[in-house]
């Protein structure tokens, strides 16, 4: 007991920078949001405006513009999050072990999540560009020389949303890829001999061995992944800007519309405030199940 009082003030003076930048930059402004969600506020005039109380959630939930963007960003999160996570294990299941082409399978797999996203996005938009156009895209072109019909892509209110789930699963693989490899590197060489030893194959060990020893880190994987789809923004607003006919506007570009092009810091902060919660609810969800999961394991 007394030496955990002499701790506790290294302990506090240690917490403290932390605690302090957390409560400036995301207590006080997440409370600042809440505050001005309940008020009639424009752009133009910052100053709080008259209460208003539930009404600019009531007007979020009812537009449709909300609604098509809330179900935007759930589809590309729902294709995004499994896809990518899957595919990020089967590549660090592939490169992991010693090898020089392994560590260029690596490094070629890891490169685009060192690009920019904005230069990423902007070099995929001419990639989708229809062919036979001034700058004609790439994919076309090669589609056209092997026969295949050219497609729309980016102007296709079938296609958009797809085009920028493959370029962001491309562009974000080689992230989850590394921390996979770093979570297979903990698993100890002896519990793979002892799976040989009790006559246990490839895809045994893979169950009952590999999937066991990597659950924490497929958790965070699965975390990190699904709010970096959540935050959907980039993509869409350099690519498509929201369209279609709307498909791919994201819900956080629906916010950044709503407070920069029609003002109204009342109904952004109110549509922050839902997103806000969503995407709590949605890492609480996960982590509680991954804690399941991995007591189960």
């Amino acid at each position: 007991m007394n030496a955990g009082r002499r701790e506790w003030p290294a302990a506090v003076l240690l917490l403290a920078p932390a605690a302090l930048l957390i409560t400036l930059f995301v207590l006080v402004p997440a409370a600042a949001m809440v505050n001005t969600s309940l008020h009639l506020q424009s752009l133009t005039a910052p100053q709080t405006g008259p209460a208003a109380g539930l009404d600019n959630y009531r007007a979020v939930i009812a537009d449709p513009d909300f609604r098509s963007a809330t179900g935007n960003t759930a589809f590309f999160a729902v294709l995004v999050v499994p896809v990518q996570t899957a595919l990020a294990l089967l590549l660090a299941l592939w490169v992991d072990g010693p090898g020089w082409w392994r560590r260029v399978l690596r490094l070629a797999v890891f490169i685009p999540t060192t690009l920019s996203l904005t230069v990423t996005a902007v070099l995929w938009k001419l990639l989708y560009e229809p062919a036979g156009a001034a700058g004609s895209g790439l994919i076309n072109g090669l589609f056209q020389a092997v026969g295949i019909a050219p497609q729309p892509f980016l102007t296709s209110p079938h296609q958009a949303l797809l085009c920028i789930v493959f370029m962001s699963i491309w562009q974000g693989v080689g992230f989850q890829m590394m921390i996979f490899l770093a979570g297979l590197q903990t698993i100890p060489d002896q519990q793979y001999e002892a799976a040989t030893l009790d006559g246990a194959g490839s895809s045994r060990q893979f169950l009952h061995v590999t999937l066991p020893g990597i659950a924490p880190t497929l958790a965070v994987v699965v975390t990190v992944t699904t709010i970096f789809a959540l935050k959907l923004f980039v993509q869409p607003y350099l690519m498509t800007h929201g369209g279609p006919l709307g498909t791919t506007q994201s819900l956080v570009q629906y916010m950044v519309r709503a407070a920069f092009t029609h003002r109204d810091l009342g109904l952004a902060c109110a549509a922050g405030v839902l997103f806000l919660l969503a995407v709590g609810a949605v890492t609480v969800g996960q982590r509680l199940l991954a804690r399941r999961w991995e007591a189960a394991s």
